[in-house]
């Protein structure tokens, strides 16, 4: 899994490139007194400061302050450096949040400022307006996605003695759908996918029970899972006939708008056996969070094992992750990784059956949210 989760660190850290820190260099004055600003990052973003650096050559002190002269940041020598937090200037001693306006997002501030350079008594002002962006609190609580997706695939049935029984490797359109509820008490999640050989349908949902003043609350989760294989080859061993898995787990969760954690204990029943499940599942939703951001994830790690008296040879485990990189307002490049393993036992242990998948799902989604 390990191996696969490559690609798409790597095409996620692409992506996301943009959000990295970035240096905004201005040049206030030049000739032989120059007057150089730098503000690491190029803006105030949220609650994060932004440190300017200011530098001139040759000077006795160097000052810095708001336009109203509220916070005044002052260095003797060529160099002043100073952390200017999200409240420069500020007296009201309250943020405003980023709103839309025709679908436009209005989420910058100017926050003025008077530079002043002295330099053998004399010295020189300069005005500067520092950038802050303010973070849009989201007030969305639904959201419906659709999307397509072309899904590489690689699968395997071994026999024993490591007898291949099938194999094959191929390409195919996957249709999927999710539907998303995240207010104070609730997270939910309703999600199906298509393919020519592979269906299924989930839904998730975490309650808080324990409601906490830093956001952070505490709930119980449920998580409810059909599935139906066609690929798996009947006419090679009839264990392989049951095709339909049923799933039911619950278990303790944490929650915050538009994100939930949850470890959980459950059932699985594939119509032959039914076997216990231990998962863990982590979902994020960009466009629900109290905060709305460009990224949507969700992961899971599945093990689901029968009776046996040290390990069980009934298994099946499933690990996969996937994440959503918006691009436009509603449009996102959907990007998911699937390790999904099993093994069947046979009359003897020597003869059980070993199945693996393993998928890599590239593609695109839209959404709706209100």
């Amino acid at each position: 899994m390990s191996r696969l989760l490559l690609p798409l660190i790597a095409c996620t850290s692409v992506a996301l490139l943009g959000c990295a820190v970035t240096t905004q260099p201005t040049q206030l004055a030049g000739g032989p007194e120059p007057v150089r600003l730098t503000t690491r990052p190029a803006g105030v973003h949220g609650e994060q400061g932004t440190e300017a650096v200011v530098e001139s050559p040759g000077a006795d002190s160097i000052a810095l302050e708001s336009a109203n002269g509220l916070d005044r940041y002052w260095s003797a020598g060529p160099v002043l450096t100073a952390t200017l937090s999200q409240d420069f200037g500020d007296s009201a001693g309250s943020l405003p949040e980023a709103v839309r306006w025709h679908g436009q997002l209005l989420n910058r501030l100017q926050r003025p400022a008077k530079i002043a350079v002295c330099r053998s008594g004399r010295c020189r002002e300069f005005y500067h307006e520092f950038p802050q962006y303010l973070l849009e609190h989201n007030r969305r609580t639904v959201a419906l996605t659709a999307g397509a997706s072309t899904a590489f695939a690689r699968r395997s049935i071994t026999g024993g003695d490591r007898t291949v029984l099938f194999k094959e490797a191929l390409n195919s359109t996957v249709w999927s759908f999710q539907a998303e509820l995240a207010d104070r008490r609730w997270n939910a999640r309703a999600q199906g996918f298509m393919g020519p050989d592979e269906r299924g349908a989930s839904l998730d949902v975490s309650r808080v029970l324990k409601p906490s003043a830093e956001g952070l609350s505490y709930g119980v989760a449920l998580h409810l899972g059909l599935t139906h294989d066609d690929w798996l080859p009947e006419h090679s061993n009839p264990l392989l006939s049951d095709r339909t898995v049923y799933q039911v787990s619950v278990g303790p969760s944490v929650m915050i708008k538009g994100i939930s954690a949850s470890s959980q204990v459950g059932v699985y029943a594939d119509g032959r056996e039914t076997l216990q499940v231990l998962s863990t599942r982590i979902a994020v939703n960009g466009n629900l969070t109290a905060v709305r951001s460009p990224v949507t994830i969700s992961a899971e790690k599945t093990f689901s094992f029968g009776s046996g008296a040290v390990i069980s040879r009934r298994r099946d485990a499933v690990e996969r992750l996937t994440a959503g990189i918006y691009v436009v307002n509603n449009f996102a490049i959907n990007l998911g990784l699937t390790n999904h393993r099993s093994a069947w036992p046979n009359h003897q242990p020597s003869e059980d059956l070993q199945g693996s998948e393993s998928l890599i799902t590239v593609g695109g989604q839209y959404s709706f949210s209100w």
